[in-house]
C-alpha cells in the first residue's frame, strides 16, 4: 500500500479542472510528481503552474483525448519518460449527460461509453503493463483509482445513460482489484455524489429534459449536495492509503449507497417521487 506520496509519480486524466485537479492538488501539497493528462493545452499549463506553485516534485502535462486510440496510445511513452512506471493512476476524465433511456440518442450513447467507460479501459491497458513488469521485479506494485460515481451504484432519474457507464466502472473495477491482488497493485473506486465542478454548468440534456425547468433542478441537485471537489480528493487519498475497495462519498451518495442495501422499498419509492418533474409532459396548448 502506498502510504507516502512524496515522489510517486500519479498519473490523473482529467488533471485539468473539477476532481481531477482536486486530486492533483492534494497530491502536489504531498510533494508528488505529477502527469496531468486532459484535452486542453492550455488549461493543462494552467493547472501545472499552480501545482508546481503548491510544491509539487514535478509536473508534466500530456494533451489527449481518453476517447481516441491514437492519444492514449501516447501515454506509456510520457510515464516512461518520468519513471519506469506511475506508483498511481487515477482516471477522472468523464462527461455527464441527462435524458429519459429512450430518449436519449443513440449517438449520446457512444459518446458516453467512449468516454466513461472505455477511455477508463484505455488507460489502464496503457498503464498497467509497465506496473505489472514493475511488481514482477519485486520493486513495488502501486494503486489504481478508477472515478466512478454514486450513479454507478443507483439509478438516479433521467440519468440512465450515464448511470449505465458508472455502474460499468464500479463493475470493472472490482474485477481489476481481485486480478491485482497478488501483484501488490491496490485498486478502489470512488463514487461521489453530486460534486460542485465546472461538469455541473455543462450537463447536457435530451427528450423532454431539455428545458430550463429541468436545468434548473438538475444545478439544484448539485447545490443541495454542497459536495466539493477537495473533499472528494481528500477521501480519494486516504483510500489509496488504506487500499479501500470503494469510497463513497457525498450525503446523496452515502444515503442512496445504505438505503438501497437496508430499506430498497424507501429508495424505490423516493426515485418514483423523484422522477415526477423529469417526466412530466407538457400541458397541450
Amino acid at each position: 500500500m502506498i502510504k507516502d506520496f512524496r515522489n510517486k509519480l500519479c498519473v490523473i486524466t482529467g488533471g485539468s479542472s473539477g476532481i481531477g485537479l482536486a486530486v492533483a492538488e492534494e497530491l502536489a501539497r504531498r510533494g508528488a510528481r505529477l502527469l496531468l493528462v486532459a484535452r486542453g493545452a492550455e488549461q493543462l499549463e494552467k493547472a501545472a503552474a499552480s501545482l508546481r506553485a503548491l510544491g509539487a516534485a514535478e509536473v508534466q502535462t500530456l494533451s489527449a483525448d481518453v476517447a481516441r486510440d491514437e492519444d492514449v496510445a501516447r501515454l506509456p511513452a510520457a510515464i516512461a519518460a518520468m519513471a519506469p512506471a506511475a506508483d498511481v493512476v487515477v482516471n477522472s476524465a468523464g462527461i455527464v449527460s441527462g435524458g429519459l433511456l429512450h430518449e436519449l440518442p443513440m449517438d449520446e450513447w457512444r459518446r458516453l461509453h467512449e468516454v466513461n467507460v472505455l477511455g477508463v479501459v484505455r488507460v489502464l491497458n496503457a498503464v498497467l503493463p509497465a506496473m505489472l513488469l514493475r511488481s514482477a521485479r519485486g520493486e513495488g506494485g502501486g494503486h489504481v483509482v478508477n472515478i466512478a460515481s454514486g450513479a454507478g451504484l443507483v439509478g438516479f432519474t433521467g440519468l440512465g445513460g450515464y448511470v449505465a457507464t458508472k455502474a460499468a466502472v464500479v463493475g470493472f473495477t472490482e474485477s481489476l482489484r481481485s486480478e491485482l491482488a497478488a501483484s501488490g497493485i491496490g485498486v478502489t473506486a470512488v463514487c461521489p455524489g453530486f460534486v460542485q465542478t465546472p461538469i455541473a454548468s455543462k450537463v447536457q440534456l435530451f427528450g423532454r429534459m431539455d428545458t430550463p425547468r429541468t436545468q434548473a433542478f438538475i444545478q439544484n441537485w448539485f447545490k443541495t449536495n454542497n459536495l466539493q471537489a477537495e473533499t472528494v480528493a481528500r477521501r480519494t487519498l486516504d483510500g489509496i492509503r488504506r487500499n479501500r475497495a470503494i469510497v463513497v462519498v457525498g450525503r446523496d451518495a452515502v444515503s442512496g449507497y445504505w438505503t438501497k442495501r437496508v430499506a430498497p422499498w424507501l429508495l424505490d419509492r423516493f426515485l418514483k417521487q423523484s422522477a415526477r418533474p423529469l417526466t412530466a409532459r407538457k400541458k397541450a396548448a
